[in-house]
């Protein structure tokens, strides 16, 4: 049965706005039939199970600095303070569930569905201090997930993201149906090595996997999270 935003609204606690937002970005799926939207009752009980985990995000550089710990890194923009916080908020999502790391972790980038030319794309992912990611690189660095037609995943500076859309002529928050470009800004701090090939980390790649309304991969970013949260060095543990 398929039910209108008022419905969806009323059935998740939020704004008719909220879920018109939730569908552009696709965390919420639905059919568009001209200017109306209908949401199958199934994918807003999904919602509402996913989005029902209490729990204040992290700031965005901390967020970015847990992930950066459970990769191994220092998180360099933190100082030794917010790192300590960064590794103690580490240990306390330790054997969490897909929902409460992305709630979490939900505010360390904006998340933009686009829709670009196809000759475009390759022209977006060989640009200077674009990174790609995606399910494809998550499955590289050893997440458990299997990625088939899945839309190009890039991270882009937000110094740079205006100037790159404009010049490829990039479609910015289309619908999930329409989207084959999915661009991650992340806010407050580029949380990568300047240099010329970077690649993220098993940790960042596993987080963006909670992104997705896929089962398999919300297990394997939870999974793939867990266990490197439970491998942070002895030396590094820090009590709550």
């Amino acid at each position: 049965m398929e039910r209108s935003v008022a419905d969806a609204a009323a059935a998740l606690g939020v704004a008719e706005s909220r879920v018109r937002q939730l569908l552009q970005s696709g965390r919420l799926r639905g059919r568009k039939l001209g200017s109306i939207w209908l949401i199958d009752s199934g994918e807003i009980e999904r919602a509402k199970r996913e989005n029902g985990v209490p729990g204040r995000p992290l700031a965005p550089r901390i967020a970015a600095g847990v992930l950066d710990l459970l990769d191994g890194g220092a998180a360099p923009w933190l100082n030794r303070a917010d790192r300590s916080r960064a590794r103690v908020h580490a240990r306390q999502l330790a054997g969490a569930d897909a929902r409460r790391w992305r709630a979490a972790l939900r505010k360390r980038h904006e998340r933009i569905l686009c829709l670009a030319h196809p000759a475009a794309l390759p022209r977006l992912a060989a640009a200077a201090q674009v990174v790609r990611a995606g399910p494809v690189a998550a499955a590289a660095a050893g997440a458990d997930v299997v990625a088939v037609g899945a839309a190009l995943e890039v991270y882009v500076p937000e110094a740079i993201w205006s100037d790159l859309a404009r010049r490829l002529a990039i479609r910015q928050d289309v619908g999930f149906q329409a989207a084959n470009l999915v661009v991650r800004v992340p806010v407050d701090v580029w949380p990568f090595a300047d240099e010329a090939e970077a690649r993220p980390g098993l940790a960042m790649l596993a987080a963006d996997l909670l992104d997705s309304g896929e089962p398999r991969a919300l297990s394997a970013g939870a999974q793939a999270l867990n266990g490197l949260a439970g491998r942070l060095p002895a030396s590094r543990r820090v009590r709550a």
